[in-house]
């Protein structure tokens, strides 16, 4: 399954010409590029199996749901400028 739509890099504090580096050093415009490089499709069949948790919940398509997961994923982990406001604070030791 192809994705056409540019992935979304969320809020940052990029400068435009930063975000359009960020965007293009990482395929961020070219999912399909992204999703094969990432190997998305082959973890997302894996992952579109429901968690107990999430059966009872249900999904129309455990697939794609999972696909947008690992994207996300994915370029919070390569971009973690991304989105800083969901970003875990890392915190040095005072001792």
């Amino acid at each position: 399954m192809t994705h056409e739509e540019p992935l979304d890099l969320g809020a940052t504090e990029l400068s435009a010409a930063e975000e359009e580096r960020v965007r293009r050093e990482h395929d961020l415009d070219r999912p399909e590029v992204f999703d094969r490089r990432n190997d998305v499709d082959r973890r997302a069949r894996t992952r579109a199996n429901l968690l107990p948790e999430e059966q009872g919940t249900g999904s129309a398509d455990p697939e794609a749901q999972a696909r947008e997961v690992l994207r996300d994923s994915d370029v919070r982990t390569e971009i973690p400028e991304s989105a800083p406001d969901t970003m875990a604070e890392r915190r040095e030791s005072d001792t």
